[in-house]
């Protein structure tokens, strides 16, 4: 049995800082297709996005965010 192929979208990061809806400040990267923006992703059908966290410094990680738990995105240059 074959497996389908699908093609792979080019993406940008876009460097950022969540403001969460509990006041928690994050940094770090979102992910979108080439030709999306930022308000595209928040109002997609998709309830969560990757999101790289900066925040410590120490490492880097994939984390999964809510869109629900966002109160706001600041673009910042990375």
């Amino acid at each position: 049995m074959a497996t389908q192929q699908f093609p792979k979208v080019p993406k940008i990061k876009e460097y950022v800082e969540l403001t969460l809806t509990g006041g928690e400040v994050m940094r770090g990267y979102m992910f979108m297709e080439v030709t999306s923006r930022i308000q595209d992703v928040l109002n997609g059908e998709n309830r969560f996005f990757p999101f790289v966290d900066q925040t410590t410094g120490d490492k880097e990680e994939v984390i999964l965010i809510n869109k629900d738990s966002v109160g706001r995105v600041t673009p910042h240059d990375g």
